[in-house]
């Protein structure tokens, strides 16, 4: 993973985090709101966007430590490989005589 992959996986999680946040203030607005077997199924809503909520956040904590981690091993290596059979599936190239 190059750094504008890392940048754009970041983004991506960042995003998704926003999304899930504006969707569960909605819910929790729509709760106010209405009664009934609306409520129950705005409160299952709810719940489920504060399940999904923390495990966009656990992604985002795994991307940023699998982001970190690929950088560190592009700079160890001195070139950033995209994928780890690059490196199996390279062969030397022979130089003219």
């Amino acid at each position: 993973m190059d750094s504008e992959a890392g940048s754009r996986a970041l983004g991506a999680a960042d995003d998704l985090l926003e999304l899930l946040r504006l969707a569960q203030a909605a819910t929790e607005r729509l709760e106010r709101e209405v009664h009934g077997p609306s409520y129950e199924m705005t409160e299952m809503v709810s719940r489920d966007l504060q399940r999904l909520r923390r495990l966009a956040e656990r992604l985002k904590r795994d991307t940023e430590t699998l982001v970190s981690r690929e950088q560190s091993d592009a700079l160890a290596r001195g070139h950033p490989l995209r994928r780890a059979s690059d490196r199996a599936g390279r062969r030397p190239l022979s130089r003219p005589n």
